[in-house]
C-alpha cells in the first residue's frame, strides 16, 4: 500500500488513542494487575482495533502463601474410638489401656520421662524401659501416651510436631504389640523431612536420652 492510501489519523484520535494506552498501563501499574510483554503488545492491539479495555486480558498476581501458623498446644482424643492396629499386630500387650487418658490435654504440660540409665548419656534396653514403667500396677504406665494419642498428634501436622516437640521422637508406651515375628515393639511418631511419621520400634533397641516417655504428669 502507497503513502498515499494509507488511513487519515487526526489529531483527536491520536490523543483519544494516547488516552486509552496511559489507561492500559495505569491498570497494569496502579491497579497492581501483572502482565507480560506479551500480553501488553496484546492489549495494544486491541486498541489498535477498537475493543473496549474491559476485553483485555490481565493476569491477577498469586497471593503471597500465609505462613502456616502453628495450631495451639491443645490435643483432643475420642477415647471411644479405637486406635487403628497395623496388619501384621498379633497382640497388644495392654489392651486395658486403649481407652485410658485424658480427652483433652496440653502438650506442652506432658512429662519427659527418663529411666535413670537413659540420664547423663547413657542409655539402656527398651525393655528395661517397659519394666519399669509398669512397676506398681503399671503405675507410670498408665499415664503414658498411647497410639490414640499419637494419631491425633499426628494431625496437627508438621509445624506444630516440631514447634512442641523439638524434634525428638515421641513414643506410645501404652500401646505395645506383639507382631508376626514374636517381636514386641511401640509405635512412635518421627519428623521425616517436612511430615510426621507413624512407625514402629523393638523393645530389644537401646534407649538413650533423646528416647523419653512422654506422660501425664497430673
Amino acid at each position: 500500500m502507497s503513502d498515499t492510501d494509507a488511513p487519515v489519523v487526526t489529531d483527536g484520535e491520536i490523543v483519544t488513542f494516547s488516552r486509552r494506552v496511559n489507561d492500559l498501563f495505569t491498570r497494569f501499574a496502579v491497579k497492581q494487575v501483572y502482565a507480560n510483554p506479551r500480553q501488553v503488545l496484546d492489549g495494544l492491539q486491541r486498541l489498535i482495533e477498537g475493543q473496549p479495555l474491559a476485553t483485555i486480558p490481565v493476569v491477577v498476581p498469586e497471593k503471597e502463601p500465609v505462613p502456616e501458623v502453628p495450631p495451639g498446644p491443645i490435643i483432643r482424643v475420642d477415647r471411644s474410638v479405637k486406635p487403628v492396629y497395623p496388619e501384621w499386630m498379633v497382640r497388644v500387650l495392654h489392651p486395658e489401656l486403649e481407652n485410658v487418658g485424658p480427652v483433652e490435654y496440653d502438650v506442652t504440660l506432658l512429662d519427659r520421662w527418663l529411666h535413670d540409665d537413659q540420664k547423663g548419656r547413657r542409655y539402656t534396653w527398651g525393655w528395661n524401659v517397659y519394666a519399669k514403667l509398669k512397676e506398681e500396677d503399671c503405675e507410670l504406665l498408665k499415664t503414658c501416651l498411647g497410639l490414640r494419642d499419637l494419631e491425633e498428634i499426628r494431625k496437627k501436622g508438621i509445624v506444630f510436631f516440631r514447634k512442641h516437640f523439638d524434634g525428638k521422637k515421641v513414643f506410645g508406651w501404652a500401646s505395645i504389640v506383639k507382631n508376626l515375628e514374636g517381636c514386641f515393639v511401640i509405635p512412635f511418631l518421627f519428623d521425616d523431612g517436612g511430615k510426621v511419621v507413624l512407625c514402629w520400634r523393638q523393645l530389644s533397641d537401646f534407649w538413650d536420652g533423646s528416647r523419653p516417655a512422654l506422660r501425664h504428669a497430673n
